[in-house]
Order: C-alpha cells, then structure tokens, then sequence
C-alpha cells in the first residue's frame, strides 16, 4: 500500500467512525461542504499570479482539514461523553496507523475537554498516558516524564491501581530505552503484580512482553522465550492481532540475536501479517527492519537494503528517531560490508548523533561497536579502539555480557 493510499484509508476510517457517531446524513452534508470548499478555493486561486498558483495543494494539508473540520463537528452535534469518547476512539486509531502528528491532537484536544470536569478525572489520566507514550515514542523524554508524572497523580487520586501498573510499565519501558536496566525491571514487575492480582490477560501479556525484551537485550535468551511464550498464550487467547504483531517480531528479535536467522524470517513475517490485518503500522516498519538486519547478516545486501528503505519510510512518517536511528545503523553495516566505507560512515555518525540524542545507550553501543568494526577494517586503528571502548562501557552499563566479551574479543585484534 502506498503512502497515499494508507493516508486515504486512514481518513475514510476516521469519517467511518464519525458516522457511527453523527449518522450518516451529517457527516455526507460536511463531505459536501468541504468538497465544495476545496473545488472553490482551488477555481480561486487561479486567479491568482503564475508563480503563486502553481503551488498545489498537498494532500497532508487536505487530510489535516478532513481531520480538524469533522472533528469541529462531532464537537458541535456529540453529548458532552459522547464527544470525549469519540474522541478517545479516534486517538486509537490514530496510533494504530502510525498518525502521530493526528494523534498528539486529538489527546491534546481530549486532555483539554476532559479536564474542565472531575468527574472525567479518569479519562484524562488515561490521556497523559496516551500522549506520554506518544513522546516517548519520539524520544521526547521530558515532555513524556511530564505527563506520566500528571497522569501517576490523577491515578493515585483515583486509587487506580491498574491505571498505576500501567504507568509502571510505561517507566520500565522509558528506563529500558535510556539503559537504566535495573529501574526498568523493578517498575515491569511492579506493575505485573498488580495486573496479576486483578487478572487482566492482556496487561499481563503485555508486560510479560516487555521483560522478555529486557532478557533479550542482557542477552538471557532462555529466560526471554519464557515471558515471551507466556505473553504469546496471553495474546493468543484474546485475539488481539496488535499485540501478536508486537510479540511475534519481539520473538523474531530473540531469534536473530541467538544467530537463528531462519526461525527469526518466520516470525517476523507472521508479525507482518499480523501487522497489516490490523492495520497497524509501527510493527510493520519494526518488522521491515528486522529482516532487513537478517538479510544483511546472510549477506544478501540487495534484499537487505529494500527493507531496510521500507522500513525507514514508516519511521520517518511515525517520527519514531530511534529506530531511524537503529535503520541508519544497518544501513552503514551493509555499506561497510559493501567496501563503501565513506558512506558507512556517515550513516553510522547519523545513528550514534540520534541515539546520544534520544539517550538510547543500548543502540548507541550497538552502533558504536559497528563503528570499530569500520575502522577497524578501513586500517584506523586508534579510531578503532576509541569507538569499541566505547562501546564496552556502555554494554556494560546495561549489563550486556555476550557483548563485553564480543567487543573484549575484536580489541586483541586491533
């Protein structure tokens, strides 16, 4: 599917559910309005100077006024709730599709309505949560403390315990990002304890999920397949294609960390059929990337360069840095692989200025130790030492042993 052609879906999605909630007769009459809007603007601007009128209207900017105007509408014919839970919806599917631009709005929007009324308290904690998972999603780490830290008080005042373990599991994934291991397990299982007191199957899936992650990237492979086929029971029994999407490439990346590189090709392509049933687009580009690094390590660069540039095209429309960052960096291995040393590293220097901005040690050693590899094979040995030390040191701040070993292993040689 086209970029265009995911935007008009994601549009013909958001009038589906107006309709369910305005009816089908208010929402044809503000297609109309804005058909003819759009008709007479454009015979107006016409009439305008040459080098003026040959400026065409882009379609983000005909989807952004597609988006506000219906909206605006739903507001002015909703019920107070009603509006909020349209509101609610809309944010979802925003997310599904990737729409973070959209999404951030419309938890904006929902957090300033929500907030006029106690009795909506609930609902706009659940929305600092949303829009914290939305900055974390972009890196934007003080934005995304901010509203965890709004959304953990309005919680408490609740005495919202599932709403706490949420914003506990959402810490354990901020701290795992920026490397802070140990804090990141305890706030997992803080929150697993109290989704397994109140038996909720899918936040225990999903936290389950997230811990085996964090065995993954400490390299405990057989205690990650643990919480993964824990999780996988969990997302099976509910049905809940998202979540399967999420936790067959999570497997896909065990696999192709413990070097079997056919059983990761499989699991990652059941995420992305997962992915697509769903219409849930963050995974795809994960998943993109994820064959793309296999195909790199089986040295079939062609194949691993096409899914890498796919999967570097969702990152950049979900505005997801690190993993541009993390695509950035399989892009420089293949160059490097390739003899194309100048390019490699570029790309490489991109994904290290990235990660040290987003404050991911994880990718930021993984790339440094690529970038010793380079210089390395290039004959730049004190480049070489500089970039592997480095990258010793912070695999093992995250306590990444194979990787100290690994690294130990090369600096003998330089």
């Amino acid at each position: 599917m086209t970029a265009k052609n995911k935007k008009l879906k994601f549009i013909e999605t958001i009038f589906e559910i107006s309709v369910r909630y305005c009816g089908k007769e208010g929402i044809d009459e503000l297609k109309g309005i804005l058909s003819h809007a759009e008709k007479f603007e454009n015979e107006l601007t016409k009439k305008t100077k040459p080098e003026v009128s040959s400026i065409e209207s882009s379609d983000e900017l005909q989807a952004l006024s597609y988006f506000d105007n219906l909206i605006s509408f739903c507001k002015n014919h909703l019920k107070e709730i009603d509006f909020l839970n349209y509101l609610e919806e809309i944010g979802e599917v925003c997310l599904g599709y990737g729409e973070m631009v959209y999404a951030e709005k419309v938890f904006d929007s929902l957090i300033f309505e929500s907030s006029k009324s106690v009795k909506y308290q609930g609902l706009t904690a659940q929305s600092f949560l949303k829009r914290s998972e939305i900055f974390a999603r972009q890196s934007k780490w003080k934005l995304a403390e901010v509203d965890l830290s709004n959304s953990k008080k309005l919680f408490m005042t609740k005495r919202d315990k599932k709403g706490l373990a949420r914003v506990s599991n959402l810490y354990g994934t901020m701290y795992a990002e920026r490397g802070k291991m140990q804090l990141s397990k305890k706030h997992y299982e803080e929150a697993l304890r109290t989704f397994s007191k109140v038996k909720d199957p899918l936040w225990i899936g999903m936290v389950e999920m997230n811990l085996g992650i964090l065995e993954t990237i400490q390299g405990k492979w057989d205690e990650a397949f643990v919480h993964y086929k824990r999780s996988l029971t969990a997302f099976d029994k509910l049905s809940d294609l998202r979540r399967l999407a999420e936790i067959r490439h999570n497997m896909g990346m065990l696999f192709k960390n413990r070097g079997e590189l056919d059983s990761a090709i499989t699991e990652f392509d059941r995420s992305l059929e997962y992915s697509f049933s769903a219409n849930y687009i963050p995974t795809v580009g994960f998943s993109y990337l994820g064959k793309g690094d296999v195909y790199t390590k089986m040295e079939d660069y062609p194949l691993a360069m096409e899914f890498c540039n796919k999967a570097m095209e969702v990152f950049y429309k979900i505005m997801d840095r690190l993993s541009i960052a993390d695509t950035y960096k399989v892009k420089g291995i293949i160059q490097r692989d390739t003899s194309n040393h100048e390019i490699a590293e570029s790309y490489l220097l991109t994904s290290l200025r990235i990660n040290e901005e987003g404050e991911n040690l994880l990718n930021y050693a993984e790339t440094s130790y690529e970038m010793g590899i380079l210089y390395k094979k290039w004959k730049k040995s004190d480049l070489a030492k500089k970039y592997l030390k480095l990258a010793k040191k912070f695999f093992q701040l995250i306590g990444a042993k194979e990787n100290v070993a690994k690294v130990d292993l090369i600096l003998e040689k330089v």
